[in-house]
């Protein structure tokens, strides 16, 4: 218990402190304004700085602006949101990029490869392989647009929030 006491102590004290002051004084040598902690001359003007809490000057110094701990929460929301949205715009692009390699490889097909399909020509097999990997990558590319949509809708909201 007294160990508790004593650690609860020690991790208060830093926002705590006892009024100090430091004295400094002020003397003016050959024309040149000088300080010193020590008095530097018989006319010195002594002048007492008080310790400043930071804490509590910080406090005091900056008045409440509207940020509140939800208007921080929807920024860190809206960062996320924008991170989110960069990488499904490449995931997007990483797709067409990918379709558009399958593609060409589509587009060398042979007579034989043709045949095995059931296609009657070549032309028939390369649209009818072509055909069907352009739904499967549409299908993958609309639904990631959809979700920046969303998100983009979800962005303005936090946005427009006070």
């Amino acid at each position: 218990m007294i160990r508790f006491i004593l650690l609860s102590v020690c991790a208060a004290v830093p926002f705590f402190t006892l009024a100090q002051s430091t004295t400094v004084y002020k003397c003016v040598i050959k024309g040149v304004t000088t300080f010193s902690q020590t008095p530097c001359a018989k006319d010195a003007q002594v002048i007492t700085l008080k310790d400043i809490n930071v804490i509590e000057a910080y406090k005091s110094s900056t008045p409440d602006k509207g940020i509140s701990d939800t208007s921080v929460d929807d920024y860190l929301e809206v960062q996320q949101i924008e991170r989110e949205i960069k990488r499904l715009e490449l995931s997007i692009a990483q797709n067409q990029k990918e379709y558009a390699a399958k593609k060409q490889q589509i587009d060398y097909m042979t007579q034989d490869k043709a045949n095995r399909l059931g296609a009657s020509s070549i032309a028939d097999a390369i649209a009818t392989k072509t055909n069907s990997l352009k739904q499967a990558y549409d299908a993958s590319i609309n639904q990631m647009q959809q979700k920046i949509e969303s998100l983009k809708q979800r962005q303005q909201q936090l946005s427009q929030n006070p």
